[in-house]
């Protein structure tokens, strides 16, 4: 094989990879299972009645763009850059731990530092205590034992990010078992 032709592949494969995150970047909404939230300004629409069903654009509106509607809403975009900054991890393991509450590869501790990440940045988990409201605000109606079952999952564990890929588990079982069922 030639220097040039070596030389093309990588290009290539450095093109696909970019591609890869972009269609993360882009296609982080779908297929999820329900549990993250599609669309902020949806979202807000549909369930909390902070926007008016009339402001419906293809731009960012004021509501949508301004983080001092409410604090405890979660830019999932911004968290979720930031933590895949850190700690990468492919699209493929979002979709099947937010369907199945399960990463396909365990042995390799980065997607459960990513989620510690996710959870820490987004203060869904602080101090290993889990908000309520944030929980119940941005992600689904958290009812019964949910939070505190949950936040006490893997609480002899050592390593953090195996504790809160833990109490990440326990969170997405229950919202896939009992979100579905709940009306919104």
């Amino acid at each position: 094989m030639t220097i040039e032709r070596k030389i093309r592949l990588l290009v290539a494969l450095l093109f696909l990879i970019f591609l890869q995150k972009i269609w993360a970047i882009v296609e982080k909404a779908k297929n999820n299972g329900d549990i993250y939230i599609v669309s902020e300004e949806t979202f807000l629409r549909n369930h909390h009645g902070l926007i008016p069903k009339e402001s419906t654009t293809t731009e960012p509106t004021e509501s949508s763009t301004n983080r001092n509607v409410n604090p405890d809403l979660i830019d999932f975009n911004a968290v979720i850059s930031m933590c895949n900054s850190s700690f990468s991890i492919p699209m493929d393991y979002y979709i099947t731990f937010n369907t199945t509450a399960e990463l396909p590869n365990v042995e390799d501790k980065t997607g459960m530092c990513f989620i510690r990440c996710f959870y820490e940045k987004s203060r869904i988990l602080e101090n290993w205590q889990l908000n309520r409201t944030r929980i119940q605000m941005n992600i689904w109606p958290a009812t019964g034992d949910t939070i505190e079952v949950c936040q006490n999952e893997g609480a002899k564990e050592k390593n953090p990010c195996v504790r809160a890929y833990a109490i990440g588990k326990c969170l997405t079982i229950r919202a896939l078992v009992d979100a579905p069922s709940k009306p919104n």
